[in-house]
C-alpha cells in the first residue's frame, strides 16, 4: 500500500486561501475563477502542485 496524498480540489486550494464557500460559489457563477488560465466549471477538480488558480473582480 502507498501513502500517496489525497488530491486537491481547486475548491481545496481556494478555501485554504481564505475564501469562504459562499465566495468561491459567487465567484464560480460570475466566472471569476481560472485555473492555469482556464475557466472553472468544476471546482471540485484536481489541481495538484504547481496548479494557478486566479480569482478577479469586476
Amino acid at each position: 500500500m502507498t501513502d500517496e496524498p489525497t488530491p486537491r480540489s481547486v475548491r481545496d486550494l481556494l478555501m485554504a486561501a481564505g475564501l469562504s464557500a459562499e465566495r468561491i460559489d459567487q465567484h464560480m457563477t460570475a466566472g471569476r475563477l481560472r485555473v492555469d488560465g482556464e475557466r472553472v466549471t468544476d471546482l471540485d477538480a484536481p489541481a495538484p502542485d504547481g496548479t494557478r488558480v486566479v480569482v478577479w473582480t469586476e
